[in-house]
């Protein structure tokens, strides 16, 4: 069964636990959350007290009454501590959870390749210790904003996987060509909408340019299994607008549903 699951990233501007609130009063059971140090929490936070955040993360969850089906996290270069201790200390709170995998921010689009990969296998060895699985999001600017770069990357690294954000693929470099070659590798999903330039990185759901059947049906013959998460990010959205963003929200999961149902393929 799939998981349609809604990013904290979509309500950022509310503490965590009014977000989670807010992710189960638009009907998810799942959330995934967002590990950014402009969000809720930081990979640097957890490295520093990760005792206490998956503390009070569990009360938060268990008072909303959602569980944690992903997270995605931007590890900080700039943070005081190093990233394999950010590594290590996410991957211990995803494995609290069981989760199999977590996204992870891609090497910058200008770092060597064999640079990049070096780091990676050390990260994605950290990560084993937990039995997670690391997977490079899918980002313009990013060594993954094109689709055989990523391929090659995940393939050049054990226990290294791909946090699919097709959005990216359309708005970014690629402009929304074939990207089917991902989907073996892809383990975790974003959902959202977008056009082909980056001011039109969200859209309203079915306005846009990405080809949700298409995707979903190319990901469910490949035996994808993992989470699908909604994730269109508050702070991209003018004070006025905010409830034309939350109704993108809702209705990103929708469509996915409907997508689903269509396939056959059971969902919550």
């Amino acid at each position: 069964m799939l998981h349609i699951a809604c990013s904290t990233l979509c309500f950022t501007q509310q503490p965590l636990d009014e977000a989670l609130q807010r992710i189960a009063q638009l009907g998810f059971s799942y959330v995934d959350l967002g590990v950014q140090r402009w969000s809720h929490v930081s990979a640097r936070e957890i490295a520093h007290s990760g005792e206490e955040i998956a503390n009070s993360l569990q009360h938060s969850l268990q008072q909303a009454g959602v569980e944690l089906a992903a997270m995605n996290v931007g590890l900080d270069r700039s943070a005081d501590v190093s990233l394999a201790e950010q590594v290590s200390a996410v991957c211990a709170l995803a494995a609290s959870h069981n989760l199999p995998a977590i996204c992870i921010n891609a090497p910058a689009s200008d770092t060597p390749l064999e640079s990049a990969i070096a780091e990676l296998r050390q990260l994605a060895a950290i990560a084993s210790r937990s039995d997670v699985t690391l997977c490079l999001e899918t980002h313009v600017n990013c060594l993954t904003e094109l689709p055989a770069v990523a391929v090659q990357l995940v393939e050049s690294v054990p226990n290294l996987g791909i946090a699919l954000d097709p959005s990216h693929f359309y708005a970014g470099p690629w402009q929304g060509r074939e990207f089917s070659a991902t989907y073996p590798h892809t383990r975790i999903v974003h959902l959202r909408d977008a056009g082909s330039t980056l001011d039109r990185l969200h859209m309203p759901p079915g306005t846009g340019r990405v080809d949700f059947a298409g995707l979903l049906a190319g990901l469910v013959q490949q035996g994808y299994a993992g989470p699908l998460s909604v994730e269109y990010i508050d702070t991209a959205y003018a004070k006025d607008t905010y409830a034309d963003h939350v109704q993108q929200v809702d209705a990103m999961a929708g469509l996915a549903r409907s997508l689903l149902a269509i396939l056959d393929v059971q969902n919550s």
